[in-house]
């Protein structure tokens, strides 16, 4: 799990006039909306006698969240404004504060920053243009639950080869030496890809109306991306001229065994309510299929390299998305370190650093709860680690007539 990234901690409109409970990367939060309407995110935690503030309630003048243990207040900036004990002439100390993060409402979901990053420094949350474009696209939400942890489930996404043994909507067995990745582009934070496949006829729908649009291994396009803001994976497919779909997930990690996906669908066509229905199932059994395998699949994290997996030339999209996330665990240090975390487990609460803490550090002010470790970078500029190596040779090598690469 990485912090000092965006992640969807919930639906913007599950988020009313009470508090309510998420979790991220395995630390409980709660989110509550101020008087303005704009969603705020507290770890939840009383510094007091650790109460959970989800199972409190948004004070009359809603600028704070109040523990239900013994009644502490809290702003949308995690300091505490109040303790009723203590008599309205109490000031209370500096320290008093608890991690606030930053929140942005986009796309019908409630994001969340992780991290204790400036804002000029934090990679962008990624573009979803097809939500709000009602003229051209029909949007439907989703959620899945995943017992698996959220780089295997974003990897599994974009990887295109396995749609010709797992999803029989989108592929035959006896195609896959025939599906191949045209085109990849790649970039700091996220990467793209373009993919020529021949999947089944369509089947089915209100009147078989889905058995026209496409043909039996009819050449179709895909384009996956991955972005590790949010852990998404998106995906493009053009049916036919002027008929497309795509799907964003966004693979929020709540902790290292349980991925949440906030999932969105548009297609550009048939778009009245009556095919709704249908679509969403579509998207619910792909899901499941996928879930079948991922969740069984061994070792349970990614391979921190490549000695005992093997890859071939379908796999080098897929690298992308690896060599990325390893940077920013051996060269920034993002990696929550889950070994060391859970040494305190049950005896003292750890919170992932936030703007303020980082703030209240440089001031000399102090904080009361301890910063959730991380894995410390590797002190190495001068060679790539060995993971990097590997796929730099899986990338030269997969190169032929059909495939290049954007660096």
């Amino acid at each position: 799990m990485l912090k000092n990234l965006w992640y969807v901690a919930e639906w913007s409109d599950t988020v009313k006039d009470k508090p309510v409970k998420t979790k991220l990367l395995g630390q409980n939060l709660v989110l509550f909306r101020d008087l303005e309407g704009k969603v705020k995110c507290l770890a939840d935690v009383c510094l007091h006698r650790g109460g959970s503030l989800s199972g409190g309630w948004v004070n009359e003048k809603r600028d704070c969240v109040v523990c239900p243990y013994h009644g502490w207040q809290y702003n949308g900036g995690g300091k505490c404004q109040k303790i009723p004990s203590e008599g309205d002439s109490f000031q209370v100390p500096k320290r008093f504060k608890v991690d606030a993060y930053d929140v942005e409402e986009r796309y019908g979901m409630i994001w969340v920053f992780m991290g204790d990053l400036p804002a000029e420094e934090r990679f962008p949350i990624p573009p979803l243009p097809e939500y709000g474009d009602e003229a051209n696209w029909r949007g439907l939400k989703t959620e899945f639950t995943w017992k698996a942890e959220a780089s295997r489930v974003v990897e599994n996404g974009i990887d295109i080869a396995h749609a010709s043994f797992v999803h029989p909507v989108f592929g035959y067995p006896s195609t896959a030496e025939d599906n191949y990745i045209e085109e990849v582009e790649k970039h700091e934070w996220w990467g793209r890809s373009t993919n020529v496949m021949y999947p089944p006829q369509l089947k089915g729908g209100f009147l078989g109306w889905r058995n026209f649009l496409r043909k039996d291994k009819q050449e179709t396009k895909v384009h996956p991306e991955w972005h590790l803001p949010g852990m998404i994976v998106r995906i493009k497919i053009d049916i036919r001229p002027g008929w497309h779909i795509v799907m964003f997930d966004a693979n929020t990690p709540v902790d290292e065994h349980t991925t949440r996906t906030f999932a969105w669908q548009f297609r550009s066509f048939f778009k009245v309510k009556m095919f709704d229905k249908g679509s969403l199932q579509r998207l619910k059994t792909i899901l499941l299929e996928d879930a079948t395998i991922v969740q069984d699949s061994q070792p349970y994290y990614l391979p921190e390299t490549l000695a005992n997996e093997v890859s071939v030339k379908s796999d080098k999209f897929m690298s992308t998305f690896r060599m990325a996330r390893r940077k920013l665990i051996e060269e920034k240090g993002w990696q929550i370190d889950t070994k060391a975390r859970d040494e305190h487990k049950g005896k003292k609460v750890l919170t992932i650093s936030s703007p303020g803490r980082r703030q209240a550090m440089i001031d000399g002010d102090g904080w009361v709860f301890d910063e959730m470790p991380t894995v410390p970078p590797i002190k190495s500029s001068t060679l790539k680690n060995e993971f990097e190596r590997q796929v730099d040779v899986l990338t030269t090598e997969s190169v032929n007539s059909k495939e290049s690469i954007i660096a």
